[in-house]
């Protein structure tokens, strides 16, 4: 499992204390936070909080030390080299935090690695890619039929509403890490599968 601490961030606006609290749970409900131990909430009375829930794990910072290392150029070059924001480069390499996954797609492409070998999930280092990779939203669907699962089953099964999944098919969303995992086990696929990197569906040990 993942290595994770999530950090809740309030950004102020002057609003009842009834609507903060509201705020905070619904989020709290949708993003399936069950252990409330292993999380930090900020509240701050009379606010708004905008909510930015993200995914920390010491393995993924390790990993991606370790795959950059090796790379033969200067630092401030790597994030153009791996086509991604220099803000993100330092988030993961100063706190670990676990970018979108359309941004795991990109530095494990890079390197030619699975994302679950990214993420510290496994320590295989091999990956075939596929020889035509694939949208998530096609995995899905295939996989969704494939287990005779509806949309409004698999958002039980992730404690969501259906509004999510129905955004990732019209507005071609992909789900957060968390549930690309949660997806794969349902599946029984491998994240790689699951994102369309890879023809291979064997879960990762």
């Amino acid at each position: 499992m993942l290595d994770r601490f999530i950090f809740i961030f309030c950004v102020i606006y002057c609003v009842p204390r009834s609507d903060l609290f509201n705020t905070i749970i619904i989020t709290l409900i949708f993003n399936k936070i069950k252990l409330f131990y292993n999380y930090k909430l900020v509240i701050v009375p009379k606010i708004k909080c905008s909510i930015m829930i993200m995914e920390h794990s010491e393995i993924f910072k390790q990993r991606f030390l370790e795959l950059i290392d090796d790379l033969d150029c200067k630092k401030s070059e790597i994030p153009t080299m791996l086509n991604i924001d220099y803000n993100i480069f330092i988030k993961i390499t100063e706190f670990g935090i676990i970018p979108k996954p359309v941004v795991l797609i990109r530095i494990a492409d890079y390197f030619n690695i699975s994302v679950e070998y990214l993420l510290g999930r496994t320590n295989n280092v091999f990956f075939l890619k596929a020889d035509k990779e694939t949208t998530f939203l096609n995995r899905y669907q295939i996989l969704k039929s494939e287990k005779n699962l509806t949309d409004y089953a698999i958002a039980q099964k992730l404690h969501i509403t259906t509004s999510y999944t129905t955004n990732w098919k019209n507005k071609k969303y992909i789900p957060s890490i968390v549930n690309i995992i949660e997806l794969s086990e349902i599946f029984k696929v491998s994240v790689d599968y699951l994102l369309g990197r890879t023809d291979d569906k064997t879960p990762y040990n």
